[in-house]
């Protein structure tokens, strides 16, 4: 916070720049075995195909129910060809496939007219995607946004820019904020400089975040400022 504090009183050294120069995933594998004869009743069951949950979609479903938690005494398994098998017995199913490299996981849990809908799956595969989103989500987190000011930047543009700081704070990301004249734009007042560089400056100390480097450049020309927030 020793370099924050530093930036809040820029005013003299703005003013001294100001006049003293020009203002430069694998596919889960289902196991398909071949339905036994099924009770007449259940024949009153209806056949019409679902879409099948997709990998994402039965990651997000592991805490629900699977192999004997099932609380059905029938299940309809989806094949291979990512269709519905007829109704079959939560036992026999569970004898036709090897449970110590599948599972039986309930995804849709069915109603009065349709007992559940199971998928078989594989864990070796679940584990390779929950591997997968880990690190994708660790590589999200360490990657480095860039939001780039213009000293001179109207009103409307700078809330726009700062609002899109705090969102990738709260996230956790670390943001590096590049402060730069644009080429072709006026130059900036002395005031606009201070107004944006202690609005940053703000930003940064609600969303409770520090920088992770001393502050590179010049008020008025370049500035590279990299923050985080706190840990």
């Amino acid at each position: 916070m020793k370099h924050i504090r530093g930036l809040l009183s820029t005013t003299q050294a703005l003013r001294h720049t100001f006049l003293s120069s020009a203002v430069s995933p694998s596919p889960v594998h289902c196991t398909r075995y071949n339905s036994p004869p099924i009770l007449t009743q259940l024949r009153l069951y209806s056949t019409r195909r679902r879409q099948p949950p997709g990998n994402a979609q039965l990651l997000a479903r592991l805490k629900q129910v699977k192999d004997e938690e099932i609380r059905s005494e029938y299940v309809r398994i989806v094949n291979e060809g990512g269709g519905l098998d007829a109704p079959v017995r939560l036992r026999d199913a569970l004898s036709a496939f090897d449970r110590s490299e599948n599972f039986l996981l309930q995804v849709s849990p069915g109603s009065r007219d349709q007992p559940p809908v199971c998928k078989i799956v594989s864990r070796v595969a679940i584990k390779e995607q929950e591997r997968a989103k880990a690190k994708a989500t660790h590589a999200a987190k360490t990657a480095v946004k860039q939001i780039e000011l213009n000293w001179a930047i109207d009103a409307h543009d700078l809330a726009h820019r700062l609002k899109q700081l705090t969102t990738f704070l709260e996230k956790g990301r670390k943001v590096e904020v590049v402060l730069t004249r644009k080429k072709g734009k006026r130059a900036p007042t002395v005031e606009e400089v201070k107004h944006v560089m202690d609005s940053v400056m703000q930003t940064t100390r609600e969303a409770d975040a520090v920088q992770v480097r001393p502050m590179e450049g010049e008020p008025g020309k370049h500035v590279i400022l990299v923050v985080k927030k706190r840990d």
